[in-house]
């Protein structure tokens, strides 16, 4: 190749990068299907304290190899958005609906201050199978809030999960404003089948995981499932379906006093408790296999772990964990996620991957000739 191809080629590839720096959605690498999404906390280079700390996207395998790191802005003012480095729930990651996007939050707010003012807004954040980025979504009414999670159907709505209240933001534009429809401590929220489903850690109430309903808008009167006692939180959980009969039947759930894993099952229209492990944890990420088998993925805030649980549906947890990665000193982990596309979209992304090869390659071949 001739140095005046091998220069044009060049300044394509500065233009192209800093057309990126300047868009509202930054572009990482391709996530590969299947692999983990791990919200990392800090960069390393100081203690986490209270003050705004950057945040990383890291992509893994499933057997723990780091593929990239993904950085969220820190600074611009539609784009920058940060977490309380000591917090430990914050960050929690929850998969959309139709399976495209991981979606969480934080503060609009740089590093090395206080981000939990009232002046600061919350931002929800998506990453999807592209690897495209994207923090414009600040939320301006949640005042002091902790914001701890949110999810989506495909984008078009959000639900959230606050230290106050769980929300709903529709018609999301670049500020909105956000309808209480519970007005309590929250954790992570989830939809199963277009159903809103929380945990919380309030000390006022037993129902540690409740269901809104279909999609609920407004206020909505919550409907307790899984029950502890009125000490104990639920931090990360997982709906599933494993008993082969369509409709949620298993809910795996950290317990976050009782430190452990939980697995519920639906057992004649009661949940109950069929199995428990020992295990902390901020977050998990919950992929079924095939004959029932569930791979489960955990941040426990030093480590990420795995175990996979062959019991299937209504029967104990069977399996152990293994610590896939271990947090490096200053940093600290957060929420995981996978994300599993449905079979439209990931024939569209793979038949995208695939065309943008064949292209490559035959601009290469043409090079060459």
């Amino acid at each position: 190749m001739s140095t005046s191809r091998l220069f044009a080629l060049h300044a394509v590839a500065v233009a192209v990068a800093a057309a990126a720096t300047f868009s509202t959605s930054a572009l990482a690498a391709p996530i590969t299907p299947g692999n983990l999404v791990l919200f990392r906390a800090g960069d390393g280079s100081a203690a986490l304290n209270t003050n705004g700390t950057p945040v990383f996207l890291d992509e893994y395998t499933t057997a723990g190899t780091l593929v990239q790191s993904i950085p969220v802005p820190t600074t611009g003012a539609t784009q920058q958005m940060t977490v309380v480095g000591n917090a430990t729930t914050e960050g929690i990651i929850s998969r959309s609906q139709d399976g495209t996007k991981l979606v969480f939050m934080g503060y609009r707010s740089g590093t090395g201050v206080s981000p939990t003012g009232a002046g600061n807004a919350r931002v929800i954040g998506t990453l999807d199978a592209a690897g495209t980025l994207d923090t414009t979504l600040a939320v301006t009414d949640l005042a002091t809030a902790t914001p701890r999670s949110a999810t989506t159907v495909d984008g078009s709505a959000y639900w959230l999960g606050t230290s106050t209240s769980v929300r709903y933001v529709g018609t999301p534009i670049t500020t909105s404003t956000s309808v209480v429809i519970d007005g309590r401590n929250s954790r992570q929220v989830n939809l199963s089948d277009s159903v809103l489903y929380a945990s919380n850690g309030s000390t006022a109430i037993t129902g540690k995981v409740q269901s809104y309903g279909t999609l609920p808008t407004g206020t909505t009167s919550a409907t307790p499932l899984l029950t502890y006692s009125t000490a104990d939180a639920v931090n990360g959980f997982s709906v599933l379906d494993l008993d082969g009969v369509p409709g949620p039947d298993t809910i795996y759930a950290l317990a976050t006093t009782l430190t452990r894993l939980d697995k519920w099952s639906l057992v004649s229209g009661t949940w109950t408790l069929s199995g428990t492990t020992s295990s902390t944890g901020v977050n998990l990420a919950a992929v079924p296999m095939t004959g029932g088998t569930v791979a489960l993925y955990v941040s426990t805030g030093s480590l990420l772990r795995s175990l996979t649980d062959t019991g299937g549906f209504g029967n104990p947890i069977s399996g152990t964990f293994t610590t896939l990665v271990t947090a490096a000193t200053n940093t600290a982990f957060r929420g995981v996620g996978v994300l599993v596309p449905e079979p439209s979209t990931c024939i569209m992304v793979l038949s995208g991957l695939a065309f943008g090869g064949w292209h490559m390659r035959r601009r290469r071949n043409a090079e060459l000739a």
